[in-house]
């Protein structure tokens, strides 16, 4: 039986063309409530762990479900 990743951690999977697959959620979407999920791919599952995490810490603090209303100029200011 596999183990289960807590909230936040993400999932990662073996694809059917034989390479692993790590994905996260990073927001929603205003206007549909839709979940917005990105992904990573690596050759070993190791590799997507890392990735994985590497990902996460990376997006903490970005609200992809504003990214609509944001111009070049308050990106910048960040």
């Amino acid at each position: 039986m596999p183990k289960r990743r807590a909230n936040g951690e993400g999932n990662i999977r073996k694809r059917k063309d034989g390479r692993w697959e790590g994905r996260y959620t990073v927001g929603h979407d205003p206007e549909t409530g839709k979940a917005i999920i990105k992904n990573v791919l690596g050759k070993t599952q190791a590799e997507v762990k890392e990735k994985l995490k590497k990902a996460i810490e990376e997006n903490v603090g970005i609200d992809y479900g504003r990214a609509k209303t944001y111009t070049v100029m308050s990106w910048l200011k960040k």
